[in-house]
């Protein structure tokens, strides 16, 4: 099974000429399954920040697995079905979507094609929950370079994830907490591709949490990107 980057598109036939090829996360793509980022959010939130860090093998199964059976029903499959069945009209992905569909009719919930659906409604919640230039390999190649006082700054940005689901002007225990633990969530899921942010975000999450919002700095990164976004809804 081919991971949610998949493998590659092309295949070159010589020197001069390739040969586009559709593989599992061309078809999930092209499908065009939309995000419902308010009703999928609790469904797709652990996926997303996986996606977010480029996550691979048997954690991004599990996570796949359990998003999936939380947004599983009658109505996704048929709706995956419909996709395939019109994006095998293509001349050119006919052969990669048949065969798609004879794996999704043997066993739906099992079939790449469905899993990659599942992975691409979580990459479009992370990009729902960060500006275009977010990078977080661009992050940890940063704080990699940085001294340590930059360090911490650098990695508090991955906070931006926060700014649509926990902002507020109240800055309680509550939410200051659970940004926290999503930057510790995600920096768990990037222990691999991210290394140096993932350690920098495991740290940060296991602090105490500050006492006033007031001196609690990855809580004045989320509540000033807020304000930025108010002033410019151009950004969200």
């Amino acid at each position: 099974m081919t991971t949610w980057l998949g493998s590659s598109s092309i295949r070159f036939v010589d020197d001069d000429e390739s040969v586009f090829e559709p593989n599992g996360w061309d078809i999930a793509t092209d499908i065009g399954i939309r995000l419902d980022a308010e009703l999928d959010r609790q469904a797709l939130s652990e996926l997303a920040d996986a996606m977010l860090v480029w996550l691979d093998g048997p954690e991004l199964e599990r996570l796949t697995e359990e998003a999936l059976d939380r947004l599983w029903s009658d109505e996704f499959e048929e709706i995956i079905r419909e996709g395939l069945t019109r994006l095998a009209e293509r001349d050119e992905w006919a052969n990669a979507v048949t065969a798609a569909i004879v794996e999704f009719e043997r066993d739906p919930r099992v079939a790449e094609v469905t899993r990659d659906v599942i992975r691409h409604l979580a990459m479009q919640l992370s990009q729902e929950d960060t500006p275009a230039f977010f990078c977080a390999d661009c992050l940890d190649a940063a704080i990699e370079q940085a001294s340590d006082g930059d360090r911490r700054a650098l990695a508090i940005q991955t906070a931006v994830v926060s700014v649509r689901s926990e902002a507020s002007t109240a800055g309680d225990v509550g939410q200051r907490r659970a940004v926290r633990d999503r930057l510790g969530r995600i920096g768990r899921l990037g222990r691999e591709s991210v290394p140096a942010l993932s350690s920098e975000l495991v740290a940060i999450a296991s602090e105490p949490l500050p006492a006033r919002a007031e001196d609690d700095d990855v809580w004045d990164f989320v509540a000033q990107e807020s304000l930025r976004r108010r002033m410019r809804p151009d950004l969200n």
